[in-house]
């Protein structure tokens, strides 16, 4: 009997000290990510704005570097950028009748953006670095202006904004360009009069592998950047955090707002 007894409390003894050491850890890493979250608005607060056309655009931002580090890591820092492309190079004001509606999705699509006047996001060793866009022309121009025209990247649709449709119907009003993009991408996600696009279940299974192919990329290299669009950007941030990765920069839902996670293997 006394040996049972002796081998449970063994049992309750090493569970306690395995479970102790676990919240230890738990406690250890919330508090780098903290100091690692505190480093990146410290970085905000010094950091000056990139301008275009004579108007303050973004502030710049970078990855956080090894000299950066004032507090001990314990393991491996990964760090994956979220990038919205600029502003595209298109009238967005005044009101427009449905048929003009059209034409602007057609073309927000097929332009360029309004290129600020210097770099914002600096890269030191752009071999650390993968860079991934996506294949609709805005983010594209964004991560040439943003990394170089000639700099290695992966250009690909899975990258691509969440799917919208106009619609089959042409109501005559004439209303500002947000009224026809926000009630197309409400119609969309409720499934009516989709034509074709793929569904929001779809994109959002596109948003998941998305997120693990960045993932698997930082796992190469420690840092990883995308540039894509403002609602898929945001559901692969969802499945980052659902992956254990934690956000230590929100750079908001703006033209090039940029968001940044990290990952801190043991």
């Amino acid at each position: 009997m006394n040996s049972i007894r002796k081998a449970a409390l063994s049992c309750i003894l090493t569970i306690l000290a395995i479970t102790s050491v676990a919240a230890k850890d738990k406690d250890d890493l919330h508090q780098t990510i903290k100091a690692i979250a505190a480093k990146f608005e410290a970085m905000g607060v010094g950091a000056s704005y990139v301008t275009a056309k004579g108007k303050p655009v973004v502030q710049q931002v970078s990855f956080l570097q090894e000299k950066d580090l004032t507090f001990p890591v314990n393991g491996n820092l990964r760090q994956i950028a979220l990038i919205r492309h600029g502003e595209p190079d298109l009238r967005k004001t005044g009101k427009f009748s449905y048929m003009e509606a059209r034409k602007f999705a057609v073309d927000y699509d097929s332009v360029g953006i309004v290129t600020p006047d210097a770099p914002f996001f600096e890269i030191q060793n752009p071999k650390e670095v993968a860079v991934f866009a996506s294949s609709i022309n805005r983010a594209r121009a964004t991560a040439q202006y943003v990394f170089g025209a000639d700099s290695q990247m992966t250009v690909s649709p899975v990258f691509r904004e969440f799917e919208t449709a106009m619609g089959e119907h042409s109501p005559s009003l004439r209303m500002p360009i947000k009224f026809w993009t926000t009630a197309a991408r409400i119609k969309w996600v409720l499934g009516i009069d989709r034509q074709g696009a793929e569904s929001f279940a779809d994109a959002r299974r596109r948003a998941q592998e998305a997120a693990q192919i960045l993932v698997s990329a930082s796992a190469d290299r420690p840092k990883v950047a995308l540039v894509a669009h403002g609602l898929l950007n945001r559901y692969i941030q969802e499945n980052l955090e659902d992956m254990g990765w934690h956000v230590v920069r929100d750079g908001g839902s703006g033209y090039l707002g940029t968001t940044i996670l990290v990952k801190l293997d043991s």
